[in-house]
């Protein structure tokens, strides 16, 4: 029988540290401006130069980085890589309108949405294999021990007799203005 402490213990989803956390993040958000980029010029969408094109994938990759704390469930992966993907879309549109011809607006939409879906899937298994990784090489680690809790209070040994200096000092500091000044 499973008591209930035992039982909340086993839901408790234990993350990998904030580096590995960020860098897991920052894969996303990389992934994501990628896959936006991809399926926009994939659709006869035209791409402006490639400087701003990388800024704007080092921007949503940075915008990324806020869910680190949390495990990326299928859900949230939807709303942040839709959201990425529209983001994208808008943003790379409105930095090359300098179109000759507009892209079919079915094939952009298609391709996103089916970028949006392949990368969710994905992201979602790649999610679930790290941190099931994480778990089983935390599980076969040795624990940490903890402190141990005080018996007694701390006895410090000190001398019976401590050396003492008096220091007396040749000048006198007088704080104000002198007495003669009227």
């Amino acid at each position: 029988m499973v008591s209930p402490d035992s039982a909340a213990k086993l839901l408790v989803v234990t993350l990998p540290t904030a580096p590995l956390r960020r860098a897991r993040c920052a894969a996303v958000g990389v992934v994501n401006g990628t896959l936006a980029v991809l399926a926009h010029s994939s659709a006869d969408g035209h791409l402006p130069d490639a400087g701003l094109v990388f800024s704007l994938v080092a921007l949503l990759t940075w915008a990324t980085a806020g869910f680190a704390r949390h495990e990326l469930t299928w859900r949230k992966l939807l709303l942040l890589i839709g959201g990425g993907q529209l983001a994208m879309h808008v943003l790379v549109s409105l930095a090359a309108f300098r179109h000759a011809h507009e892209a079919d607006p079915a094939s952009m939409i298609t391709s996103h949405v089916v970028a949006t879906a392949l990368t969710v899937v994905v992201l979602t298994v790649a999610e679930r294999s790290v941190l099931a990784l994480a778990r089983a090489v935390t599980a076969a680690l040795p624990r940490r021990l903890g402190v141990l809790p005080a018996t007694a209070p701390l006895v410090v040994a000190t001398p019976s007799l401590a050396p003492t200096t008096i220091v007396l000092l040749d000048v006198l500091s007088w704080r104000g203005p002198p007495a003669e000044q009227v």
